[in-house]
């Protein structure tokens, strides 16, 4: 989803690099970075935790608060208001009831969930991601369309069971239940309560939603399937990409769903994943076409995950490859069915993965065997968007006739 990415140190600082043509790596400008740059207007300031939206940055401090920076125009920053100017400097979210323990950010929509386990939204609400019972839509005139966003987080206070043959494919009324983690993907939501419940709304296109129907939902609606032996052990372990969502349950399984392949039918409601039967996932993150999984393998790979016994530790990535980042070498980009990734093979311990647009970072521990380093160019202050001339040449002269 994002073509930027934020690290986080161990003492709580923020680095931020990648594009920055609305300001999303918070470092008071709109010029892109090519090397990890510290955010200074966090100084002070201790975060645990970030997300990346599409051209928003969100920042959860030790404390409970969040800060976010970035495109403004939905509102998806939380601040009160929208704006068509970028919001370049980390600006401080005020509008929350409690602490805030977990934050999520869509393409134009962000999410967070407080101590107490509620869940707020705010920002574009195409499609009822953000689960208020309404996509904002609005006639402006003949043949247009508007959308009324959310600039302040709100809750998210009502929650069902899936019917597809009701109104709005809204079943019964669910007691809110208590969430410990929230995901967005592009135009879809997933929430994780404290019983391993599993609940999803939003855009359903491809059944990413995992309910067993093509039908959006405006409202979080219950998955069925994640409940007794299927309940979600690991919070951690879901993740919600482009059109695509996932799940490792208590029995350590990983179960996909949505547009998994570009070929062949989608899943609309959760699939085992049996090329990944007999690993034990650390980590996953899904993208708009490209998967991978941190995890550890049995010497007999068949076998579920049996609790102490030899392992060691791999990579899987499938999906669709246009910039390399599956992370194969040589000649092969693409692959159809989970694969491993060789340079990570047996010997480096992958502690978390997480997909962007066109690129795939990994986190592993400091005494890992070392990589190539990559020398970034100078930085060039050249705004976002535009590029110079190569050295040495000059910009080549448009065409048409001279003017006197």
């Amino acid at each position: 989803m994002a073509c930027h990415t934020v690290c986080v140190t161990e003492d709580g600082r923020t680095f931020t690099f990648g594009r920055n043509e609305n300001g999303q790596l918070g470092l008071g400008d709109c010029q892109n970075r090519d090397a990890p740059t510290l955010v200074k207007g966090l100084d002070g300031v201790r975060i645990v935790h970030v997300a990346c939206g599409k051209t928003h940055t969100l920042f959860l401090s030790s404390g409970g608060e969040v800060w976010s920076v970035g495109s403004n125009k939905f509102g998806e920053l939380g601040l009160g208001k929208t704006s068509s100017q970028p919001v370049d400097k980390p600006q401080k979210v005020s509008s929350f009831a409690s602490k805030v323990v977990d934050i999520s950010a869509g393409v134009e929509f962000s999410a967070a969930v407080t101590e107490d386990g509620r869940v707020f939204t705010f920002g574009h609400p195409e499609f009822g991601v953000l689960g208020h019972g309404t996509d904002g839509k609005y006639i402006i005139s003949t043949a247009k369309e508007g959308f009324r966003e959310v600039s302040t987080p709100q809750h998210v206070a009502a929650w069902h069971v899936s019917d597809s043959r009701a109104k709005d494919y809204l079943g019964a009324a669910a007691e809110p239940p208590t969430i410990k983690r929230v995901f967005c993907g592009n135009k879809h939501t997933l929430a994780v309560d404290a019983d391993g419940g599993l609940w999803a709304w939003g855009n359903n296109g491809y059944g990413r939603l995992g309910l067993n129907d093509p039908h959006d939902r405006k409202r979080p609606c219950k998955v069925a399937f994640f409940e007794g032996p299927h309940a979600i052990k690991d919070a951690a372990l879901v993740t919600a990409g482009g059109a695509t969502s996932g799940a490792v349950d208590a029995m350590g399984q990983l179960y996909t769903w949505g547009q998994v392949k570009k070929i062949g039918e989608s899943q609309i409601k959760p699939t085992f994943e049996q090329n990944l039967s007999g690993w034990r996932i650390r980590s996953l993150s899904f993208g708009n076409e490209s998967f991978a999984v941190s995890c550890d393998a049995n010497r007999e790979q068949r076998r579920g995950w049996v609790p102490g016994c030899e392992s060691a530790p791999h990579v899987i990535t499938w999906g669709q490859s246009k910039y390399g980042e599956l992370g194969y070498g040589g000649s092969k980009k693409s692959s159809a069915n989970p694969d491993l990734v060789p340079a990570f093979k047996d010997t480096v311990a992958v502690k978390q993965i997480c997909c962007g647009m066109g690129h795939l970072a990994y986190l592993v521990d400091a005494d890992a065997p070392a990589f190539p380093e990559y020398e970034p160019p100078e930085h060039d202050p050249k705004p976002a968007g535009k590029r110079a001339a190569p050295a040495g040449k000059a910009p080549a002269a448009k065409k048409g006739k001279a003017k006197k």
